[in-house]
């Protein structure tokens, strides 16, 4: 991968560890289940999401309350009483050095379907600064797979397509829709997604790591150093 400038990153399961998150949530829907005289695990439920995600459920959670094969009457109620808490999110291991080694060579930004106050959570995780373009489906009205999204990023960021690179976990979300808007993608084999299968050739991601570790050394993986002066040709 050549000529890159900027790279965008996805935030959950990419640069944030939702796991703890997504524990807590079911465990509440285990608990509320087990009030009704039904019983799963969380680990159980955890498996559904992985699942449900696997064969591209837009929302593993959805996906998974369809996997259980309850009345429409205790989905809705399940849904309404297991909130996802943003607390107990936390960044992966290496994050803020990995983010700070790569804000020496590239320009980075953040595309991510996020509930409201992504921009907070950033800087109470100490990365806000590593980042000049933050676009988050709540405060913007969109969220990806659209592909108006990723326009949106280019555009603000003052950046060819092309010099573009997509880093996240979902072929669907991720790859998929950046690679149609002519970007370079990465896929992340963390989350729940890390088992889905291409189902199309712009679902073949660029590039595939492990981990977000992968990205600690940008020269290992095949990324350039930022083409002198192309940093300053963003306009945030």
């Amino acid at each position: 991968m050549t000529n890159i400038e900027w790279i965008f990153l996805d935030l959950g399961w990419t640069l944030v560890d939702e796991t703890r998150a997504h524990r807590a949530r079911l465990k509440g829907v285990c608990e509320r289940m087990a009030g009704i005289g039904l019983r799963h695990s969380v680990d159980e439920l955890m498996r559904l999401c992985e699942q449900a995600a696997t064969d591209f459920a837009p929302s593993p959670f959805r996906g998974m309350r369809a996997r259980l094969e309850l009345p429409e009457g205790r989905i809705r109620t399940l849904a309404d009483s297991a909130s996802y808490a943003h607390e107990n999110e936390v960044l992966y291991p290496g994050v803020p050095e990995i983010l700070e080694a790569l804000s020496r060579q590239f320009k980075l930004g953040v595309i991510a379907n996020q509930s409201e106050g992504t921009e907070k959570r950033l800087s109470d995780w100490g990365i806000r600064n590593q980042f000049s373009v933050v676009l988050a489906s709540a405060e913007l009205g969109l969220s990806k797979p659209d592909s108006r999204i990723f326009g949106a990023a280019v555009s603000r960021a003052g950046c060819d397509p092309e010099r573009a690179l997509m880093v996240g976990d979902r072929l669907d979300n991720d790859v998929g829709p950046a690679k149609l808007q002519g970007w370079k993608t990465m896929r992340v084999l963390q989350g729940f997604s890390r088992f889905q299968t291409p189902r199309r050739p712009e679902e073949i991601p660029d590039m595939t790591i492990p981990s977000i570790l992968g990205l600690s050394d940008a020269r290992q993986i095949g990324l350039p150093h930022l083409n002198p002066g192309a940093a300053s040709r963003g306009s945030v």
